[in-house]
Parts: structure tokens; sequence; C-alpha cells
């Protein structure tokens, strides 16, 4: 059985036993130019998401530098590599998300790198950054 039959059997019965009418959430609204979510980004965050990846940006997620180390862990003996923006046109990175200057154009801070910090797990990405990066993470709220 395929997925999507799974999912319309399960939504119906979950209409049957609540008697609310639920709305199966797809990608659908989401553009091919963007990395696939189950959040459901406004319009501003997804032409948000759109604008820096038609600029050149993509985000890297945080990622786990040791086995011990897991999305949610607060042990602060983990370590992670930081999340950080790079702009493969213009060979900018950033640590924060970049922003419009007077221009127009979209610029960052030029500090982002691929270093790593203890402390535990980092927050859950922003939709924006989920929507630009390629893999890694956890789905945002």
């Amino acid at each position: 059985m395929s997925a999507a039959r799974r999912l319309g059997l399960a939504l119906g019965l979950l209409v049957a036993i609540t008697g609310t009418v639920v709305r199966a959430q797809t990608t659908a609204q989401i553009p091919a130019e963007l990395r696939a979510c189950t959040c459901s980004p406004d319009k501003t965050t997804l032409q948000t998401a759109l604008d820096l990846k038609h600029a050149g940006w993509t985000y890297a997620m945080p990622r786990p530098k040791s086995p011990q180390a897991a999305w949610g862990n607060r042990d602060g003996r983990t370590t992670w590599y930081y999340g950080y923006w790079t702009n493969l046109k213009t060979r900018s990175t950033s640590s924060l998300q970049p922003i419009r200057d007077d221009k127009g154009q979209w610029v960052g801070d030029e500090k982002g790198l691929q270093a790593w910090r203890r402390g535990g797990s980092p927050p859950p990405p922003t939709q924006i950054e989920w929507l630009c990066s390629t893999s890694g993470g956890i789905t945002p709220h």
C-alpha cells in the first residue's frame, strides 16, 4: 500500500473518530528550488527563502561532531559544528541570516565558517534555514 493511500486512510479514520475534518499538510506550496518541509511557512517566509536561494545563499545545518551529540541533547559536554550561510555566487559567508543592504543585495556578516562549539544541541533551525538548506537538521516548528 502506498504512503499516500495509508495517509488517506489514517485521515479518514481520524475524521470518523473525531468528527473533525483534517486537512492533509503537503509540501505542494513549497517551490522546487527550496527544500521540502512538512512545516507550514507563510508567504513572507517562502518569499524570503526564495530570494536568498536566487541570490546564491545556502544554509549549512549545524551537525554533531561526536556520536554522543544529538538534536535535543542539552549535555554541555557534546560538541557541534555551527550552522552557517554560504554564497557560491559571491563566495561570501555569514554566521547570521543574510539581510538586504541599501542596494537591495543580500549580504552576510562574513563570519560564517565551519567551526565547532561545546555546549549541547543548538536550537531547531528556523523555517528559512530549513528551506535554504540541502540536508541535516530537524524539521522546524
